[in-house]
């Protein structure tokens, strides 16, 4: 092999082998990011979570206090038949 043929395939072994580290570079960054929005959804999951819970309990105390608001008006009202 003469010495423009073997400069020649280092120089296309160079490129090639720099091209896979771009490949590989953007694909550690694919990855992060992939990562960094799984982290997001677990995140927005459990907060979703929580603020339905807090809802839940904020629904129940409102129905708890509407029972002793309208209790007493409840036992006040005729029963109509056919009411249950």
């Amino acid at each position: 092999m003469d010495t423009e043929a073997h400069l020649l395939d280092l120089i296309s072994r160079v490129r090639a082998l720099e091209a896979g580290v771009q490949i590989s570079d953007a694909l550690v960054v694919t990855m992060i990011g992939i990562a960094q929005v799984m982290t997001d959804i677990t995140e927005l999951r459990t907060e979703t979570r929580q603020d339905f819970a807090a809802l839940v309990d904020e629904v129940e105390g409102l129905r708890r206090h509407l029972n002793e608001y309208l209790g007493p008006t409840r036992s006040e009202i005729p029963h109509q038949p056919g009411s249950p």
